[in-house]
């Protein structure tokens, strides 16, 4: 069972050097921010999800906001998108926007197709090619954490409670004192770097070549996009 709010509340107020009104409404936004803080160095299993049931694309619509049409709850990170179409389902392949851009700046001139690839540009999706039927779609990403605000509601971060609670102790102490300090950098430091498990978005890594030896040198690329044709 998760830590309840109330519970969290309590501990950050062990030793602290005030316990009035304007203390306890701070510490409760101090919780609040040391989980957003925590969220936005490191994607923790805790908040991966894969959304079989949300998302569908329509017909002849490239793009897509993730909330609003795709139905996807406080996004982040979008990890993978699996396209659903019976048994010729594929996964799609993430293409960065200024390759894109560079590479195909009229999508539109291939016409509508089953797609193959997409790309993000803030909080919007865009299919390429642009999809020619409706199209469930299986997303796996990462979220934001909710809010806190009733007693009983509980941390979605299991065994963090402690880095929770003093990174709450630091950030209310720097809101009822006017300091500042970058709260994601002191996340970091809790997390212990030494131990961290970072995670990136598996759609977006570039695939390395590596390096070997030929009779004229030492051949090879730091990183290979398999999108972009490269030429001979």
């Amino acid at each position: 069972m998760a830590t309840r709010y109330d519970e969290l509340v309590r501990r950050v107020f062990v030793g602290f050097s005030r316990t009035d009104g304007e203390a306890l409404l701070t510490v409760k936004q101090a919780i609040n921010d040391a989980h957003t803080a925590l969220a936005q160095v490191q994607d923790f299993d805790d908040l991966v999800v894969w959304d079989k049931t949300s998302a569908a694309t329509v017909d002849g619509q490239a793009r897509y906001h993730l909330t609003s049409d795709l139905a996807l709850t406080r996004p982040k990170d979008i990890y993978s998108i699996i396209l659903h179409d019976d048994s010729n389902s594929r996964k799609l392949t993430y293409v960065p926007p200024r390759e894109l851009d560079k590479l195909l700046p009229y999508p539109e001139s291939i016409g509508e197709q089953r797609p193959n690839w997409y790309t993000r540009f803030g909080n919007y999706l865009e299919f390429i090619a642009i999809p020619d039927a409706a199209y469930t779609l299986y997303i796996r990403h990462s979220q934001w954490p909710v809010a806190l605000s009733n007693d009983s509601d509980e941390t979605p971060f299991s065994n963090l409670d402690s880095t929770i609670v003093f990174l709450s102790k630091d950030i209310a102490n720097a809101y009822l004192h006017g300091e500042y300090f970058d709260f994601a950098t002191k996340a970091l430091e809790y997390l212990k770097i030494s131990v961290r498990d970072e995670k990136v978005q598996p759609d977006q890594d570039l695939i390395a070549r590596p390096f070997e030896a030929t009779g004229v040198g030492a051949m090879g690329e730091y990183w290979k996009l398999p999108f972009v044709k490269q030429t001979p």
